[in-house]
């Protein structure tokens, strides 16, 4: 394998933000957030963008509300992402599910982390392990990973032990986890790399040139 300087100036600079998925990002503040200067019920508001919804923090707790300020989910959340293919992440008493944009919840409140839904699938951990649901809470794929992130490209990168490999959405390895670290795939490619080995492979895990 031959390694491009471009593509050690890319190592130099190192990939980062790899889990980020799995942080509670509202408690940590939401990417761009965005402050109503309005006040419910005497508390200060803070809130991100969230598809024609925002989440919206009213003391310690998180809800969401419309465009024009109108809160039409209640603060009851420990924690909240946001919507995405028409649900949204809730963390409740210790616990994560799904709730849909009337606020009603329709995955129950069941596991110990998640990520918001991507492609149909969302990954949720189990007993210390990762796997995905679907829309319906169903699990369609088990939890048997270390780590996970969302799918991109039909290919969602997964960390058995150490290595990071690929899986399909039906659950198969399609690339072997042998990697020390990987990016999602983004235009049929991610960047992977093996000790100080870095580069680039396409979907069916070969080096591209």
């Amino acid at each position: 394998m031959k390694t491009s300087s471009f593509v050690a100036l890319i190592c130099s600079l190192g990939v980062t933000g790899f889990n980020a998925f799995h942080s509670p990002a509202v408690a940590e503040g939401l990417p761009q957030p965005w402050h109503v200067a309005e006040a419910l019920a005497g508390e200060s508001l803070s809130a991100s963008k969230s598809d024609n919804l925002a989440v919206v923090q009213v003391g310690e707790k998180y809800g969401y509300q419309e465009a024009d300020g109108k809160l039409t989910i209640a603060a009851t959340f420990d924690n909240a992402y946001e919507f995405f293919d028409g649900l949204a992440a809730v963390k409740l008493d210790g616990r994560w599910g799904f709730i849909d944009r009337s606020g009603k919840q329709v995955i129950t409140m069941r596991f110990e982390n998640v990520s918001s839904f991507g492609s149909g699938l969302a990954a949720v951990k189990v007993d210390d392990k990762w796997g995905f649901i679907n829309h319906q809470g169903l699990m369609t794929i088990a939890p048997s990973f270390d780590d996970v992130e969302t799918f991109s490209e039909s290919l969602a990168k997964v960390r058995v032990g150490d290595k990071w490999g690929f899986i399909t959405k039906q659950g198969i390895m399609a690339i072997k986890p042998i990697f020390d670290e990987v990016a999602s795939f983004n235009d049929s490619t991610a960047w992977v790399r093996i000790g100080k080995q870095v580069g680039y492979i396409d979907e069916t895990g070969k080096f591209t040139q």
